[in-house]
């Protein structure tokens, strides 16, 4: 079972080992987390960008680039441009960020011809957390792509966060449709989209997971707010998923998790043709070595 980011690691060891493309990889905080992924055997690694900073960056660290293969690409663009390209040839398995601006990234993975997003696909970002003070490892979405998911789009986060929660050994993950309230409120939009989706879960139209929304984020985390508040919930205080009404709240949330609450963090963009790492610059080198942990997870079938 997994229960921390540690226990996914384990899990991970145990399979064949995949091939990780690195764009833009000569940046000190992802060579360090690359070069963990390898000595834990959890990935072999491919550095798509300047070889002369990765040398720089190797010889002030003491990392060892024969632990890598390099192809020499100094400018950050073209090195991004030619990692997507690996992966979607089946060169690679997954994909990584590395010190490229994630618009320049972003741009690449969506690029018609040679990106990684299918036809009628939606982008979205997830991430896992590992929280002091939960019982359990916490999904998470959108706090990166999707500015502000319109219905259909939320029901295709709870159907990607669904699925990700069953890479986790989650069968039947419990999803909080979060808003700032527990009742229907037509001046809220997310309490309306809460309830339509908990009715569809009901009635069948979602499957896969147990749904319960509109929920604050205090019932959605704690028995107790739900005691307090007199609130009968499937989901309330043991869930494993959070839905976010808007990028805003997600992203508060997630910074508000690492920064402040002694959090640890993985996080991946769904609806790729492979897993992706997206990973913030401000991550330390323990979220990006867990990112690739958990992409690495989500390539076995």
């Amino acid at each position: 079972m997994i229960e921390r980011l540690d226990d996914l690691v384990k899990e991970v060891k145990g399979s064949p080992t995949k091939t990780l493309a690195v764009a833009a990889g000569h940046d000190y905080e992802t060579m360090l987390a690359v070069n963990r992924a390898i000595k834990e055997q959890v990935v072999r690694a491919i550095l798509v960008g300047d070889k002369n900073k990765m040398e720089q960056v190797a010889k002030k660290h003491s990392i060892d680039l024969a632990n890598f293969e390099i192809i020499h690409i100094e400018d950050e663009v073209d090195a991004a441009v030619e990692a997507v390209k690996m992966v979607g040839a089946k060169k690679a398995d997954l994909l990584m960020k590395g010190s490229v601006k994630t618009a320049d990234y972003m741009k690449a993975i969506l690029h018609r011809e040679y990106g990684l997003l299918p036809q009628g696909g939606l982008l979205c970002h997830i991430a896992v957390l590992e929280i002091p003070n939960y019982h359990k490892l916490l999904i998470i979405s959108d706090a990166a792509i999707i500015p502000l998911p319109d219905l259909s789009q939320k029901i295709q986060l709870i159907k990607n966060t669904a699925e990700a929660a069953r890479y986790l050994t989650i069968d039947m993950p419990k999803i909080a449709i979060i808003s700032a309230v527990e009742t229907v409120n037509s001046k809220i939009q997310s309490s309306v989209d809460a309830a339509i989706m908990t009715l569809m879960n009901r009635r069948k139209q979602i499957k896969g997971a147990i749904l319960d929304g509109p929920l604050a984020l205090d019932v959605a985390l704690s028995k107790e707010g739900c005691e307090i508040k007199g609130l009968e919930s499937p989901v309330g205080g043991d869930a494993d998923v959070l839905i976010f009404p808007n990028i805003e709240s997600a992203n508060v949330f997630y910074k508000a998790v690492t920064t402040i609450a002694g959090g640890k963090t993985a996080a991946v963009v769904a609806g790729t043709t492979a897993p992706v790492v997206l990973t913030s610059r401000a991550d330390n080198d323990d979220s990006k070595f867990y990112s690739i942990v958990l992409a690495a997870r989500l390539t076995e079938k």
